[in-house]
């Protein structure tokens, strides 16, 4: 009697311990949780620096109304900022730290990352633990007008990889 109560306590403990593939959705929860996605990009402008200020009015942002630029100064004003943000400008500003409000910076949202494709590789086992090689896709969304200040084109999609790994009777992201 001992012996078959011993076999069915570790027939489900073994069934237990299964590293079948995980579906995508979990994956996905994994990825998004594990590296912050969806995630914003942001870019920081020093709101009296002349140099902002000029790459702004190049970029005619100026002119799109999301900003208004003080063109001259007078000698009482220098250090004080040389740019504001107008009313339209309002929904893509991320609130400043104290720190960046002391030393006038403003981050702006850019877009905003998200993951639009999976793929889940074929399973490997080595030293005794299995992986599987993942390659998702990264898609940006939500483009603001502030996009003009980044170099990286935004509407082309990056391929980033990672690898999950069977640890602990358990999938777990390995972070690339």
């Amino acid at each position: 009697m001992k012996k078959l109560f011993l076999i069915f306590m570790i027939i489900p403990v073994i069934g237990c311990q299964t590293n079948q593939k995980p579906d995508k959705e979990t994956v996905l929860k994994m990825i998004n949780d594990d590296l912050n996605y969806p995630r914003t990009i942001d870019y920081e402008i020093f709101c009296s620096d002349p140099a902002h200020a000029n790459k702004l009015l190049d970029l005619k942002l100026d002119e799109k109304r999301m900003v208004t630029i003080q063109k001259t100064q007078k000698l009482k004003d220098i250090g004080s900022p040389l740019i504001s943000f107008t009313e339209a400008a309002q929904r893509y500003l991320i609130k400043p730290t104290e720190k960046e409000r002391k030393l006038d910076i403003q981050k702006v949202k850019i877009a905003e990352e998200t993951i639009s494709d999976i793929k889940l590789g074929n399973s490997s086992e080595s030293n005794g633990k299995t992986t599987i090689p993942v390659t998702y896709t990264v898609t940006c969304t939500n483009i603001t007008p502030f996009s003009a200040l980044m170099k990286r084109d935004l509407s082309k999609t990056i391929t980033r990889s990672a690898t999950l790994l069977f640890i602990d009777r358990k999938w777990k992201l390995m972070k690339p």
